[in-house]
């Protein structure tokens, strides 16, 4: 025999069961429009015509996975200053923001960050744009708990009129612990409510375990079930100069493969060839900044594990 489950909700509030299933009903007689894109990367070609590659629409939530120190705070700021426009072809001539009017609203969340670098990050939105944008808000989460973090998203997000795009980096910072299910699960919760009543797009930011190109934890493996699209960033050889930018998983069609890096000149990130060549987008050659050196397998304890040599880039 089998065992009649209680599904009513002894601890908590009662549930409004037929308010529930009027939320959750799917009208298969009314059309549901397609989901307002807010950052395409490159084109695709559909009957004979070329459109946008859609990755991170209204709705959803994305996901960045890196490993340590691979440059993902620059393309954050790569894909904050593509919403807003302006200038942001120079860099990426790819990645295309899909903003609609001057009054849609973009929020940047940073959790591990000091004031001073964090300031630093959220200017190179601007400058990456090109423009003083008064709608784009950010905010450093520095000093908060997790939960606090979490509260504070919730309330940010849900008083903010007009907002469209939310960047948050990082997921991992929302939790106590990585390997928690029951929190891994809440916050995946928190991130497809947030994103559906709201009608925004939410891309996280996340390491990947070391040694592997997986999201860290319970928490990674939950996300990343749940995203639109997971974008991976995979350095091209130990240096970490260049970096390879693979859409790992997407709902959609998936974007051709893309090289990025730091140029010497203005610290600001770039589009560039495999081999490290810098352009503009109209495909001038700016010259050749870094070119991926030959991997040394035998190399010295020095070059294995680095110099100490200060890196002023600390992203």
């Amino acid at each position: 025999m089998f065992q009649e489950i209680d599904i009513t909700n002894k601890d908590g509030p009662k549930m409004d069961f037929e308010a529930l299933k009027k939320l959750t009903f799917v009208d298969l007689s009314v059309k549901v429009e397609r989901p307002e894109t807010i950052i395409s990367i490159g084109d695709h070609p559909f009957k004979n015509q070329s459109y946008p590659t859609s990755v991170m629409t209204a709705g959803e939530f994305s996901l960045l996975v890196a490993p340590s120190k691979t440059k993902k705070s620059f393309l954050k700021s790569v894909f904050a200053g593509a919403f807003i426009g302006g200038n942001s072809k120079n860099y990426f001539d790819n990645i295309k923001g899909h903003r609609n009017s001057d009054d849609d609203v973009i929020v940047d969340f940073d959790t591990e960050q000091s004031r001073y670098y964090a300031q630093k990050t959220f200017s190179r939105s601007i400058e990456i744009s090109g423009t003083e944008y008064k709608n784009y808000m950010p905010y450093m989460l520095r000093t908060l708990t997790p939960r606090e973090r979490i509260q504070f998203i919730e309330h940010i997000i849900y008083n903010t009129p007009n907002i469209k795009f939310v960047l948050l980096d990082g997921a991992a910072d929302l939790v106590t612990d990585t390997n928690d299910l029951s929190e891994a699960n809440e916050l995946a919760s928190h991130l497809l409510k947030w994103t559906e009543e709201l009608q925004i797009h939410i891309c996280a930011i996340i390491h990947s375990a070391y040694g592997t190109e997986k999201a860290t934890g319970h928490l990674g493996s939950t996300l990343i079930k749940k995203a639109e699209s997971v974008i991976l960033l995979k350095p091209t050889d130990a240096t970490k100069k260049v970096i390879e930018t693979v859409h790992q998983y997407s709902r959609g069609y998936a974007f051709d493969n893309f090289y990025f890096s730091i140029k010497n000149t203005d610290a600001m990130p770039y589009k560039v060839d495999e081999d490290g060549t810098f352009a503009t987008s109209e495909g001038d050659v700016l010259g050749v900044e870094y070119k991926a050196p030959e991997m040394n397998f035998k190399a010295s304890p020095n070059d294995a594990f680095g110099s100490n040599e200060v890196d002023d880039v600390p992203f």
